[in-house]
């Protein structure tokens, strides 16, 4: 029975771990996609053409 008990132990460690990982790096993703989203509006493409 003390094993089981270790080994669920050790599997609930692993699964935390993983869920702060993943959470960690999804607000990782989302700053860099807000940055991106920002820089997008503030510095607007300008024209190629020869203006009219």
């Amino acid at each position: 029975m003390k094993i089981n008990v270790v080994v669920i132990a050790i599997v609930i460690v692993a699964v935390l771990a993983f869920v702060y990982f993943i959470v960690k790096r999804n607000r990782k993703d989302q700053k860099s996609l807000e940055q991106e989203l920002n820089e997008r509006e503030v510095k607007p493409e300008k024209h190629r053409d020869p203006q009219v």
